[in-house]
């Protein structure tokens, strides 16, 4: 099958769900999950998400900065900057490459801002359950 006929298979449908943030991924960055209708083909068939903070500018053209090579019709991209409008699309590959689906663009979030709970002390306020600091 030629790789453009793949491309008309593949119908690409990216959904972009911004990634969940919390705890420690935080410091990973923002994420994207993207998730597209697979090809019917019969051999085995591996997808290649490309996604950059530029647009590719053609219909078709994989010029993104990034890459990730996947077997599922779905991926989810961490790492990426907050803020940040990123653009994506998908080919596909079974012994020839297809050309790029359809652009999709998502703006990720801003990084949530944590403020740490206030705790209170227990022995604020009341002198005879202040501990003594001279050792006596």
């Amino acid at each position: 099958m030629q790789p453009s006929v793949l491309f008309l298979f593949l119908g690409l449908l990216l959904t972009l769900l911004p990634g969940c943030g919390g705890g420690e991924e935080e410091n990973l960055g923002a994420t994207v999950s993207l998730r597209w209708n697979p090809v019917a083909h019969h051999a085995p068939i591996t997808y290649t998400v490309h996604y950059g903070k530029q647009s590719a500018g053609d219909s078709g053209a994989c010029n993104y900065e990034h890459s990730l090579d996947v077997s599922e019709p779905f991926a989810t991209i961490t790492g990426l900057e907050f803020d940040t409008t990123y653009y994506f699309a998908v080919s596909a590959y079974s012994g020839l490459r297809s050309s790029c689906s359809n652009e999709v663009s998502k703006a990720t979030e801003k990084p949530k801002q944590h403020t740490p709970p206030v705790k209170e002390d227990p022995h604020r306020g009341h002198p005879d359950k202040q501990k003594s600091h001279s050792g006596k």
